[in-house]
């Protein structure tokens, strides 16, 4: 993989492109990775962020099913991509009311899966880490979520009742979110009642995007250092496949 090379267990996968049928008979497309092994893995909704289904995003889905997962990442915009800030936030616009619900059906397909084996996460990007935390807060059924520069600002005052282990990382030149709002999460966060495990990361010489191929070779080895937590995290909270079988380590 061009964003990390890992030192994990890694499984060969199988990907491309599909569709979930939804409740009301729409198809929602999206990018699904796995292992070829047949073991039952733990699943994980990875959320693009306001650029949509890129080739970046593509290519940590297969990550994430090379490190032993079944992904799907739901394309929310449709196969649209904008192409500057003012398109990315007209499709935000757009289908603001329809994509936490996309995410969550996302979820419910995963989970039913005969593959997976019901131990869920959910990893999102900016806008995509918003959304990751509202599935943290609302749902009952998952074991971890990730967001990467996730927006907390309309989940203030909700963060205690989360009912998931949420990791979060920020940059610490971050120019969208106030320190502030990362302190008042991260206080909630130690009131839950349950005293979830919550994680918040602030990471040195990054600002906004962890995942850019702009990145600088300085920045790029941060990636890999965030994309390591991740793995750890999730690791540490969800169940793994029951045996080794065909895996191989580098």
């Amino acid at each position: 993989m061009p964003i990390y090379e890992p030192d994990h267990i890694e499984y060969s996968i199988t990907d491309g492109m599909i569709g979930i049928t939804l409740d009301d008979g729409t198809r929602l497309p999206a990018y699904w990775a796995h292992p070829t092994l047949g073991n039952r893995f733990p699943g994980a909704v990875l959320v693009h962020d306001w650029w949509g289904l890129t080739d970046i995003v593509r290519r940590m889905a297969a990550l994430f099913a090379q490190m032993g997962h079944y992904v799907i990442a739901p394309d929310l915009f449709g196969g649209e991509q904008p192409k500057d800030n003012a398109q990315a936030m007209a499709l935000i616009e757009q289908t603001r009311d329809s994509n936490y619900q996309q995410v969550s059906d996302a979820l419910d397909v995963l989970r039913n899966h005969h593959q997976c084996n019901k131990s869920m996460a959910v990893i999102g990007i900016g806008m995509g880490g918003s959304l990751a935390f509202e599935a943290a807060i609302k749902r009952e059924d998952l074991q971890a979520a990730v967001a990467y520069a996730g927006f907390p600002h309309r989940f203030i005052g909700k963060f205690a009742q989360a009912n998931t282990p949420i990791c979060a990382f920020y940059g610490e030149n971050e120019p969208h979110i106030k320190s502030r709002v990362i302190q008042q999460m991260r206080q909630q966060m130690l009131e839950s009642a349950e005293r979830i495990p919550h994680e918040i990361h602030i990471i040195p010489r990054i600002a906004h995007d962890f995942f850019s191929t702009e990145l600088s070779p300085e920045a790029r080895q941060v990636s890999r250092g965030v994309l390591k937590s991740t793995f750890d995290f999730l690791d540490n909270h969800l169940k793994p496949p029951k045996r080794a079988g065909d895996r191989k380590r580098y």
